[in-house]
């Protein structure tokens, strides 16, 4: 059983071969799915989940992350206890699944569209009317730049994934691109972005104290 077992005895289990291997593995996978389950209940964005969803979402993500688990347990230093790394690693793993998923059945360019790019700190922070004008001024101009100095490819998906934050994976994708050539994309896109900006008289000091 998981509470049995000490940080060397999960190690060397998982390690094994044979039915030592499977014991381990099935415990891992009960203990993972149980800590999963608590975790997507307690989320907001799921809550109009059933429980045997939440449970079959929450197998579904064990199963993956044990494979995980597997292949980094000599990254494990025992510093805490094997069941909280392994419940991290498992966590972080749901949420990046969770994350790409809310991306996959939204099209690009829906997305990215052009038009006014409206950050919630433009009605959310404490500004004067001086500070906001400004900022907004900021705004516009980098959307400006964005949708007339950039090509279609380098906005899209800067817009993408600078503004709407679709994981790097997802975007590829939904590009017909892989992640390398999409990284090189973004490179260039930004570097065309910085030389425009500072061409119109904006620094990339503005633009960070705006957007930051």
């Amino acid at each position: 059983m998981t509470g049995e077992r000490s940080n060397e005895a999960w190690v060397a289990d998982l390690q094994a071969e044979g039915p030592r291997r499977e014991a381990a593995v099935r415990d891992l996978l009960v203990w993972l799915e149980r800590r999963l389950f608590f975790y997507l209940r307690e989320r907001s964005d799921l809550r109009d989940l059933s429980e045997d969803e939440l449970a079959q979402m929450a197998a579904d993500f064990a199963q993956e992350s044990v494979l995980i688990i597997l292949e980094k347990l000599d990254q494990f230093k025992g510093h805490s206890k094997f069941t909280t790394w392994a419940t991290k690693i498992a966590v972080h793993q749901a949420l990046g699944e969770l994350r790409r998923a809310r991306w996959r059945d939204v099209s690009l360019e829906a997305l990215t569209a052009e038009g006014q790019l409206d950050p919630t700190f433009l009605l959310s922070d404490p500004l004067t009317p001086e500070e906001a004008s400004l900022r907004r001024a900021v705004v516009d101009t980098v959307m400006d730049v964005m949708n007339t100095e950039l090509s279609e490819r380098q906005r899209r998906a800067l817009m993408a994934r600078l503004v709407q934050e679709v994981p790097i994976e997802v975007l590829a994708e939904q590009m017909n691109t892989n992640p390398n050539a999409l990284y090189k994309l973004l490179h260039d896109a930004r570097k065309r972005l910085k030389v425009r900006l500072q061409e119109r008289g904006i620094s990339p000091e503005e633009v960070l104290a705006t957007f930051g």
